[in-house]
């Protein structure tokens, strides 16, 4: 069985799992378009690793083309994948001056990336460049740590500590309301694959 697993079509997700948080660190490999990204990658070797390599193999008409962060804190084995795929390292450019190692691209707020995914920024996050990345024609929003799904089928944020003010944070999220949106698919815990939209509202009104 492989370790890659097809969440939606032409988008692969492996995991890590974090005792300290007791949840899954996810990482995805998106095709979309005449483009693919890999986005936020936890660590991956033997097997798993062999499974990603055969599938950029089996999809080389839509090579890769960078790697993206959602945060700061989600650089995790993108140095590692870099030099197996010699592809850029983006980040948002409020996070660049923040990561222990080298991006070599920043983006901002708007930004449209391969494969037609738009960079939306979240401001007040636990990482003044928090990023979530936008499918719009698929309807799939991709987001690091400024929502986690600790709980299956729900949506939370990280614990309060870790804002510097957890109100302004919420209240940041909030522009995730003005775009349409079927699947969530998180750097943290659970994915919401069918009326994530409907699931974030509810969380932001509560």
């Amino acid at each position: 069985m492989s370790i890659l697993k097809e969440v939606l079509p032409k988008i692969y997700s492996w995991s890590e799992f974090n005792e300290e948080r007791q949840l899954n660190f996810n990482g995805y490999f998106v095709i979309h378009q005449k483009d693919a990204v890999i986005i936020d990658p936890p660590h991956l070797s033997g097997k798993g690793l062999r499974d990603l390599k055969e599938l950029v193999a089996l999809n080389i008409s839509t090579p890769i083309k960078a790697i993206l962060l959602t945060n700061v804190h989600h650089d995790r084995s993108s140095q590692e994948l870099k030099e197996l795929f010699p592809v850029p390292i983006y980040i948002n450019e409020k996070d660049r001056d923040l990561l222990d190692s080298k991006s070599d691209k920043t983006c901002k707020g708007g930004d449209q990336l391969f494969g037609g995914i738009r960079v939306v920024h979240i401001p007040d996050q636990k990482s003044p460049g928090e990023s979530a990345f936008y499918i719009q024609d698929r309807k799939i929003l991709i987001v690091g740590d400024a929502l986690i799904g600790k709980v299956e089928g729900e949506v939370n944020m990280l614990p309060p500590e870790k804002f510097k003010d957890v109100d302004k944070a919420k209240a940041g999220l909030n522009v995730l309301r003005e775009l349409d949106f079927e699947s969530l698919l998180l750097g943290d815990g659970h994915s919401i694959l069918k009326d994530a939209k409907a699931k974030v509202e509810k969380f932001l009104d509560a």
